[in-house]
């Protein structure tokens, strides 16, 4: 074999095992994110728009998709209409608080890009448990009180990260947030600015 063609069939090798062992590179991410948690449906008759933040991890099975977990806090205030309402009932003014501890496991597919693009769009789905808290306040003692509960729920979004360094990645992610309550399904839609920080090098299999 010429020098011309071992040169060749080494330049091809790469290219072909350059892929595999770009997917075979693990690596965890830590990720912080704070936004807002806008009620939808029957949610939105109770509540006004809200805010949360959370923490989460991932884990790069390939480059393309990531298994994570993740937990958010979420808080909102009572709408106008239903404070009123509660306020004409209990005869003095009445305020209502809704808040939210969400916990749970999420696979992300991040879209195919050219190697050296920083931007990454991505989906997300995720499974897990919300606990919420109503809470009412008022100086009429019949009305004053709250009430807690843990329920299923499930969530699908869509998001973009930048990279502006080789670790660490800005973005924004909006998802549909589902829950399983007792009389129907409570649903909020988030829209979150984050930041992702790459732990460690990543390594091959």
């Amino acid at each position: 074999m010429s020098k011309k063609m071992a040169v060749w069939a080494g330049v091809m090798a790469l290219v072909i095992m350059a892929p595999q062992a770009r997917a075979a590179a693990k690596e965890w991410t830590i990720n912080f994110n704070g936004g807002i948690a806008a009620p939808v449906s029957d949610f939105k008759d109770q509540a006004k728009l809200g805010y949360m933040g959370g923490v989460g991890a991932d884990y790069t099975v390939t480059p393309n998709v990531a298994i994570g977990v993740d937990g958010s806090y979420i808080t909102n205030s009572g709408s106008d209409t239903y404070e009123a309402s509660l306020s004409s009932a209990a005869g003095v003014p009445t305020t209502a608080k809704v808040t939210m501890l969400q916990g749970g496991a999420h696979l992300k597919y991040m879209f195919p890009m050219a190697s050296e693009s920083s931007i990454a769009p991505y989906v997300i789905g995720g499974l897990g448990a919300y606990n919420g808290k109503s809470k009412i306040e008022s100086s009429n003692v019949l009305f004053n009180g709250e009430t807690s509960s843990t329920k299923f729920g499930a969530r699908g979004g869509i998001g973009l990260m930048y990279k502006t360094s080789p670790k660490v990645s800005i973005g924004v992610e909006s998802a549909y947030h589902w829950i399983n309550t007792d009389v129907t399904s409570t649903s909020f839609i988030s829209v979150q600015a984050g930041l992702s920080v790459g732990m460690g090098t990543p390594a091959a299999n």
